[in-house]
């Protein structure tokens, strides 16, 4: 968990890095970083469950939007207290699938758990690692859409950067008290290629949901049908 909030501290500081010099390899380091964090947010779930979910897939994932990434022209710009992206599509797919994919995996876990305060622990993992902030940026973007010109499609995910910062408030109280509250299996278990590949197909079909329903994601949409 620590890890993952260091690799967002990180792409923080490289975006105010990229506008105060206009770097293109600087601003690119910055995105590969950012996502780099959703192997150690895997790697977490993991770590707390003592369950395979295959996050070193992820790696090769995250290697080909870094290739994409170094291989374009992206263009960004300062606006507020945000970074605006033109040209990171592919990196915000594969960042939402990636963070989708660990949330099929943490209520999949969840559910073979039979001790309800662990249970209860679960949703707190989730709300303590990322969904507080993510919950808290997409009220901001939504509301922003209708009242002040939030560009849902290139501001948002500097956005939700920016409001990752409040979670780092509730991580040391997590972890301080994660030995009390869950009982962490002793076996470890190994996912089955049949319950992957569900997890998967029940990753891009909320992907698809969302990209097709949600003002949030009513970009995704538009880029697949005007390319």
């Amino acid at each position: 968990m620590i890890l993952v909030f260091l690799c967002i501290g990180f792409h923080q500081f490289f975006e105010f890095l990229s506008l105060a010099t206009n770097s293109q390899i600087i601003y690119k380091i910055g995105l590969v970083i950012s996502i780099s964090s959703m192997y150690f947010m895997l790697r977490s779930l993991e770590i707390l469950t003592n369950k395979s979910f295959y996050s070193q897939a992820s790696l090769v994932f995250i290697f080909l939007v870094a290739l994409h990434s170094f291989l374009s022209v992206m263009n960004f710009e300062g606006v507020s207290f945000y970074v605006r992206h033109y040209s990171t599509f592919i990196w915000a797919s594969v960042w939402m699938l990636l963070f989708i994919y660990w949330h099929v995996c943490a209520f999949n876990a969840r559910a073979g758990i039979k001790n309800d305060a662990s249970r209860k622990t679960m949703l707190l993992y989730l709300l303590a690692m990322a969904d507080l902030s993510f919950i808290l940026s997409a009220l901001y973007v939504i509301y922003g859409y209708l009242t002040f010109g939030v560009n849902v499609c290139y501001d948002s995910p500097s956005i939700w950067c920016t409001f990752f910062v409040i979670q780092m408030f509730f991580v040391p109280v997590f972890l301080s008290l994660l030995p009390e509250i869950f009982l962490r299996p002793d076996k470890h278990e190994k996912s089955k290629a049949k319950k992957t590949i569900i997890r998967i197909l029940l990753t891009i079909l909320i992907f698809i949901i969302l990209a097709l329903s949600l003002p949030f994601f009513h970009c995704l949409t538009w880029k697949f049908v005007f390319p």
